[in-house]
């Protein structure tokens, strides 16, 4: 088992223990950020970090690490575990405490990150497409959990997985309680009608992904696609002319069928292979 950072120390991941009384494990009280370092550099990292100090501010945290501090830990992680490029998980949580919702936490803040070679998903996905499911599980309304919340309470997302693992599909798209076009379980979603880019709004309840930043910028900037952001139906994504989802682990992936409708007569279609090049080349991977 490869080294992990646990509260101040690298210890092997098979001997590094977290109370059973950490809220985190008791209440899902508890935040994450994941991101990866590409061609040596960590990508878009002052981006993650934002975000989760974000998310530690939501929940009265502390952050534990200043971002330059925090970047050492990775680094040294790396070394140590002899990685090349790697994917990164950090989760927060409120640490250990009394049981019961009027407890009172003993201790610090737990930190844990966890580091791994990053494989990415097999290049057939990119050149032929992969399949959506709607999931009938709804999207958090964001007036019940704040969406820039990156929590480790991540129940809803996993319905939406199991229901795509039941079908054989990659991944699903989740509507909200306003049968709005929201996100994925684990991803951000695009879809392009006659040279126009359209992608749900935060207004729709979702996690702003910073790919999904990322994207957009490289859309407008290097593809001359302007992006409209919105609240949509389901009929929109499906009028389009191709459709893709994003995330730091997904890069650009392609999407050519929805439940049993077919996109874009079931090929590839070449915003969603461009974007990817133009991503690669962000992240230093191409010239």
């Amino acid at each position: 088992m490869s080294d992990v950072y646990l509260n101040g120390e690298f210890v092997n991941g098979d001997r590094a223990k977290i109370s059973v009384f950490d809220q985190g494990f008791l209440y899902g009280d508890g935040i994450y950020e994941s991101f990866r370092l590409v061609a040596g550099k960590l990508y878009r990292f002052p981006q993650h970090y934002q975000r989760l100090q974000m998310s530690a501010e939501a929940l009265r945290y502390r952050m534990p690490y200043r971002r330059q501090q925090l970047e050492e830990i990775l680094f040294e992680l790396r070394r140590r575990n002899e990685l090349q490029d790697v994917y990164y998980r950090i989760t927060i949580t409120r640490g250990p405490g009394d049981v019961g919702f009027q407890r009172a936490s003993k201790g610090d803040l737990t930190c844990l990150i966890i580091a791994r070679e990053f494989t990415g998903f097999a290049e057939p996905h990119y050149q032929r497409g992969i399949a959506l499911r709607v999931a009938e599980t709804r999207r958090n309304a964001p007036e019940a959990i704040n969406p820039k919340i990156k929590s480790i309470s991540n129940l809803n997302s996993l319905l939406g997985k199991l229901e795509a693992k039941e079908v054989g599909a990659f991944e699903v798209i989740m509507l909200n309680n306003k049968q709005q076009v929201c996100e994925g379980a684990a991803s951000n979603i695009f879809w392009v009608k006659d040279r126009q880019v359209f992608t749900p709004s935060a207004a729709t309840g979702l996690l702003e992904g910073v790919t999904r930043s990322t994207i957009i910028q490289l859309c407008e900037e290097q593809l001359k696609l302007p992006v409209v952001c919105g609240e949509f139906k389901l009929q929109s994504l499906l009028d389009s002319d191709e459709v893709f989802i994003t995330s730091t682990s997904l890069e650009v992936m392609p999407v050519i069928k929805v439940d049993d409708f077919t996109i874009h007569q079931g090929a590839v279609g070449p915003v969603a292979r461009r974007l990817r090049e133009a991503l690669h080349r962000d992240m230093g991977l191409a010239d």
